[in-house]
């Protein structure tokens, strides 16, 4: 008999690692606990409002939501939904999801964000038929460390950033951080980010936020009035020259599918497509 209720945080990582492990883009062999928990801070991830799917007191699906202000509204966000195999096809996403809305409507949140690859037509149907809506397409794109970091540029100074410096620079991106991205993610995590400028005599023309446990760049932006000189390649440089010894490749992220310019300039870059995703949105309430 299934039963639904809060997430038990010591079940999380076997369940999320057994429930990924026919993932389309790979098991996740390498994702450590530290990783993961890593992973569901930065997202805000609350674990009594998330629900876990029980048999026999053991963990055989979950949906980990996390809880923020997101493109100015409280916003919920699917961290990560995951069924066993054997347990698929009994409509447990959507029982889950539906368990989780009155815990969200008493917190006043307004909606329900999440990323799914294009190519899951089954999660995609389970989640239109609880409501969601694609919203955008996110694209990801992948490049070897090596190729980028010889790609350095003497013209620009590149050097750690505070805070509150990167907040500064992060307003010019072009569009609106996936919620994996977001601002507040970076400050969650911020003793696991490096924050890197690049300098033009005193003024910052850009900066990365790139966190070395997670593997992700969490952001790149260049402001308007720097753009084509440069400084985007610099900053890619010096990421893949200081990312520790085991990474062998710098993966970016949730690239709004709408900029064509920047898949442009990852392309000259040498990166190739890694995955494509829908962000979906429903209403709360």
């Amino acid at each position: 008999m299934i039963e639904l209720r809060s997430v038990d945080t010591g079940q999380i990582h076997a369940a999320f690692l057994a429930a990924f492990a026919d993932y389309s883009m790979g098991a996740p062999t390498g994702l450590t606990e530290e990783r993961l928990f890593l992973r569901m801070k930065k997202n805000g991830v609350d674990y009594d409002l998330s629900v876990a799917a029980y048999d026999a007191g053991a963990m055989v699906g979950f949906t980990l939501v996390g809880l923020d202000a997101w493109g100015g509204r409280p916003t919920a966000y699917d961290a990560g939904t995951g069924i066993l195999p054997n347990y698929r096809g009994q409509g447990l996403a959507r029982r889950m999801f539906e368990h989780a809305l009155p815990g969200l409507a008493e917190r006043q949140v307004e909606q329900f964000v999440l990323e799914v690859l294009q190519d899951n037509q089954p999660a995609i149907r389970a989640y239109r038929k609880s409501g969601f809506e694609t919203a955008r397409e996110l694209r990801s794109f992948v490049a070897p460390v090596d190729a980028l970091s010889a790609a350095a540029d003497p013209r620009w100074t590149l050097r750690t950033i505070s805070l509150d410096e990167f907040e500064r620079v992060a307003p010019e991106a072009d569009w609106l951080p996936s919620f994996e991205n977001r601002m507040s993610a970076v400050r969650a995590i911020s003793g696991d980010v490096a924050l890197v400028g690049a300098f033009d005599e005193d003024e910052c023309a850009g900066a990365y936020a790139y966190s070395a446990p997670l593997r992700w760049l969490l952001s790149l932006v260049v402001r308007r009035a720097f753009r084509g000189r440069g400084a985007g390649r610099a900053l890619l440089a010096h990421a893949a020259a200081n990312v520790p010894e085991a990474v062998t490749r710098i993966a970016a992220l949730n690239v709004d599918g709408d900029d064509l310019g920047m898949q442009r300039f990852f392309a000259r870059l040498g990166f190739s497509p890694l995955v494509d995703q829908f962000e979906m949105r429903r209403p709360i309430g």
